[in-house]
């Protein structure tokens, strides 16, 4: 996809506008820096706070003023003639609209802006932001396990777009006075946990970028203007408002008096790449104010990967400096000093747990590529450990001696995506590798992963998705990665059939006991092997115990097909993997109902197994006389476990209670884990 640069002026300036865009360079990295660390701010229409202080740190004390309506204000220069150029702070977003007994919250939407049918359902299944007068909390806006779709009376993939009326978040606790403890309050503002695309050093793509971009374009005009560089004055404001009532910078233009010239940004203006540069900006009389509204090319408007080109926020800077009066120079801004990233895993529970899951976690391993995962584990393996690496991928581990042989089976794939196909104009086609449910996939930032390294893009929304009237898609999903052309794709290392597409992920604590993270199925099961291994003695074993780290689990149990051939004296499996639990806030959830924090789970009835009452009753006295706590029940989908059961080997799979299954966001607790992994210890001790 090619986003062309497109050159804007006012016939006044026209000419000189002109001439120097001929002469635009690459963005700075500078520039660049400060639209990523911007773009992730959140500033809902009434509650820019956070926007607003990141321009004030741009600026000297006292060189900016705020105004009883947050309005930041600088004045360049004095006399006439007057301009005014005016860049919104504020976003569209929702407030807490309700907190529940059971600690989940609801919203509701804030002014306008919210554009297109499927606005709400961009947030089903990702990160959200809560700005408390405390600071910013993460919670995730859930969405139904993928498992239950199956048997869901009405699937979710039959409905039409989510609403915000549907929306449920999820901050990790489970009542309204824990929600309290975090400092969440009604009317909270919340917006998305803004992940910033950077593709190819040319786009930048995230929520409300072309707002966020023209706010750092004002900056940099704002520092590279002195008052001798123009005649007359110039007012610049970051204005707020903008989204509920468009009254911010009425408000200046009223208190400043007259203005011969005003330059508004409007970020829903419909601006496409023209060629034409002189089709200009249209003049509008807006409250007897003489104002030409100006906004900026851009693909996706409206979705969390809103995009723009780093050369038309250049050619942005130029146009607003000249129209100012001034000659384009290169900017100004502040040096970038980045600050740390909030450490999302820091608490004092469970260290261990946490370090491990986490390294887990943010090791990418789609099924079919689980390459850096296997390597990973290798390594987190004891000293005294002697693995095998077998045809398939597997990792293997034979510890004991004895008559008896257990087995454990834990698989390190992920869902994701493969590329299927390759467009004429470089867009990535793909397939996806696991059950998932792929609206949710949509309108979010990709990680392509190709042979020369890992390629940031977008995946792109469905071509209707302003007026799209299904949550789900027919269409296969597709990506966004800087390509221009098939060659170009291929070039880069993009193989069909074999390039993996994730999107970016992290393990973040939501509370002392609860973590949320894409991949826990089943990154929490591979941690959970691991941390059984810790102060085992293998010399001492009575019987043959197997680890067994499995690949392709998510597309048809081959990984653990293939060890089952060679692991068929076996007395018993098993299966370490996550039990779906329908501990969510959705009412037609009739099964599965295992509490988060209330223990390890027996999977006794599942899609593809029923565990016998001796093997149920077995493992229940075990962690009786262990001081385990388990939990036991049903849930849908199958795990590894299946392919030993051709070879008449029972599967008894242990687990632990997760939500939000095959999403982006799911959530499990380390008290579970914990009893987990002193479960699988139990049994390789017994």
């Amino acid at each position: 996809m090619s986003i062309s640069v497109a050159k804007y002026s006012l016939i006044a300036v026209l000419i000189l506008f002109v001439q120097h865009v001929e002469a635009q360079v690459k963005a700075s990295s500078n520039l660049l820096d400060h639209l990523v660390s911007f773009g992730e701010t959140s500033s809902v229409t009434g509650r820019e706070a956070q926007s607003s202080a990141y321009i004030e740190s741009l600026f000297n004390d006292g060189e900016l003023t705020k105004d009883k309506l947050g309005n930041l204000i600088l004045t360049i220069g004095s006399g006439q003639p007057k301009r005014l150029i005016a860049a919104p702070l504020d976003e569209p977003g929702y407030v807490i609209s309700k907190i529940q007994e059971d600690g989940y919250l609801r919203i509701a939407i804030v002014g306008s802006g919210h554009e297109g049918n499927l606005f709400h359902q961009f947030l089903e299944g990702h990160e959200v932001v809560i700005i408390t007068a405390e600071g910013p909390v993460i919670g995730v806006a859930t969405v139904p396990s993928a498992h239950f779709e199956r048997v869901r009376k009405t699937p979710q993939r039959s409905k039409g777009p989510l609403s915000w009326q549907e929306v449920y978040l999820d901050v990790g606790v489970s009542n309204a006075q824990a929600v309290a403890l975090k400092g969440i309050q009604l009317l909270d503002p919340v917006t998305l946990n803004k992940k910033v695309s950077v593709i190819d050093d040319k786009y930048i793509a995230a929520p409300a970028m072309k707002s966020k971009a023209a706010a750092i374009a004002l900056a940099q005009v704002a520092k590279s203007i002195a008052p001798g560089d123009i005649s007359g004055s110039l007012v610049i404001t970051w204005h707020t408002l903008q989204l509920i009532n468009q009254q911010g910078w009425k408000a200046v233009a009223n208190r400043f008096g007259e203005f011969e010239e005003i330059s508004l940004f409007k970020p829903e203006l419909a601006v496409d790449s023209v060629a034409n540069a002189s089709t200009g900006i249209s003049a509008k009389l807006i409250d007897e104010f003489n104002v030409s509204e100006i906004g900026l090319p851009g693909a996706y408007a409206s979705t969390p990967v809103e995009m723009v080109a780093l050369q038309d926020i250049e050619n942005l800077i130029d146009y607003w400096t000249v129209f100012a009066g001034a000659k384009p120079e290169s900017g100004a801004l502040p040096k970038f000093e980045p600050k740390p990233k909030p450490d999302n895993t820091a608490s004092h529970a469970f260290p261990e747990l946490a370090a491990l899951t986490a390294e887990l976690v943010a090791t990418y391993g789609v099924s079919g590529a689980e390459e850096n995962v296997r390597k990973l584990i290798l390594q987190k393996l004891p000293p005294w450990a002697s693995p095998e690496v077998d045809e398939k991928g597997n990792v293997l581990l034979h510890l004991g001696q004895g008559n008896d042989h257990i087995v454990f089976v834990a698989h390190m794939d992920e869902t994701g995506y493969v590329v299927d196909d390759i467009k004429d104009n470089g867009a990535l086609v793909l397939k996806m590798r696991g059950g998932m449910l792929q609206w949710v996939w949509e309108a979010q930032p990709a990680i392509v992963h190709g042979s020369n390294g890992m390629i940031h893009g977008v995946f792109e929304p469905r071509a209707d998705y302003l007026t799209a009237d299904g949550r789900d898609t027919s269409a296969p999903l597709t990506v966004f990665a800087g390509f221009e052309s098939k060659r170009e794709a291929e070039d880069a290392g993009i193989l069909i059939g074999v390039t993996t597409v994730t999107m970016p992920k992290e393990m973040i604590r939501l509370s002392e006991n609860r973590v949320t993270a894409r991949g826990f199925d089943d990154r929490v099961g591979s941690a959970a092997l691991l941390l059984s291994l810790e102060n085992m003695n293998p010399a001492a074993l009575t019987k043959r115990v197997t680890y067994v780290w499995s690949v392709e689990e998510e597309i048809g149990l081959h990984g653990a097909t293939f060890a089952a051939e060679s692991l068929k004296d076996a007395t018993v499996v098993y299966p370490i993997d996550t039990y779906v639990s329908s501990d969510d806030p959705y009412q037609d959830e009739y099964l599965a109902h295992c509490p988060l924090g209330e223990g390890a789970v027996i999977r006794v009835l599942e899609s593809i197994n029923f565990i016998s009452r001796e093997n149920l009753t077995a493992m229940r006295l075990l962690a009786k006389e262990n001081q385990i706590e388990v939990q036991y029940g049903m849930t849908a989908g199958g795990t590894d476990g299946q392919a030993f059961l051709a070879y008449g080997i029972p599967s008894v799979p242990l687990s632990w209670p997760g939500r939000y299954s095959h999403s982006p966001v799911e959530i499990m607790d380390f008290r579970d884990m914990e009893n987990l992994v002193r479960l699988i210890q139990a049994v390789v001790k017994n």
